[in-house]
């Protein structure tokens, strides 16, 4: 790993560092996941800084996803997890105040897309993962929670099914983000009727590989999910009062 055309200046140190080794990382097409960088004593002598520095450095990238840290090992290059993302997404929502509705909207615009792609590339084993997926969900005795884990898995396989990897991971991160929202729907009167019979119809469309009728599905359950939510946190506000 070569930094003898890197300069640092006196002042966040570690900061530099990290933001140097993530250029390295990301440009070198000679890097590779699960690879070792070099030791901290040989960075701290490459960027001619402290081992503290370059510690701090390190937990930077690793924060920020980019290596994992191994006690007596070192660090190794990894790929950032879906949950690296999240936690961005998330910060970011509470730093601006962006509130579940707006995070709706934007996850809608995706799993429009989603749908859209994989009623056309949707293979027999991804089709035949969802039909599992909804059998299980079918089970009305179900904890809240086991369900509304059921429900973001159908989602993201519909994404894992549209063969665009980046759109799977958005789908993933903004489900994940929106469980407690999801569940409100299904906490209303005939809330879970609605949504088993309105997946059924999305993989029906799919199935038959209907680009058309798998938007319309998609379409309608969003829209009917949404306004399931704002009954649930209508009545509940009433309650309060």
């Amino acid at each position: 790993m070569d930094v003898s055309d890197f300069s640092l200046s006196r002042t966040n140190l570690s900061q530099q560092v990290a933001d140097h080794l993530e250029e390295v990382i990301l440009a070198s097409s000679s890097t590779r996941v699960s690879e070792k960088l070099p030791s901290e004593m040989k960075l701290a002598k490459q960027y001619n800084v402290s081992r503290p520095v370059i510690r701090e450095a390190l937990k930077l990238l690793q924060e920020r996803g980019l290596v994992t840290l191994k006690n007596g090992s070192g660090a190794y290059i990894t790929k950032p997890e879906t949950d690296t993302v999240m936690t961005a997404v998330s910060r970011i929502m509470q730093v601006d105040n962006i509130s579940p509705e707006e995070l709706t909207e934007v996850r809608g615009i995706l799993e429009m897309s989603a749908v859209e792609l994989a009623a056309v590339h949707a293979n027999a084993e991804q089709l035949a993962r969802m039909d599992h997926i909804l059998k299980l969900f079918n089970d009305k005795t179900l904890p809240l929670k086991d369900r509304v884990a059921l429900d973001a898995s159908f989602h993201i396989a519909i994404a894992e099914a549209s063969g665009n990897e980046l759109l799977t991971m958005f789908v993933e991160v903004l489900t994940s983000l929106l469980k407690e929202y999801m569940g409100k729907g299904i906490l209303i009167q005939g809330g879970i009727d609605d949504a088993i019979d309105r997946h059924r119809k999305i993989l029906d469309a799919l199935s038959d590989h209907d680009v058309g009728l798998a938007r319309l599905a998609m379409t309608e359950h969003l829209k009917v999910s949404s306004e399931n939510v704002r009954q649930f946190d209508s009545r509940s506000q009433a309650k309060e009062n």
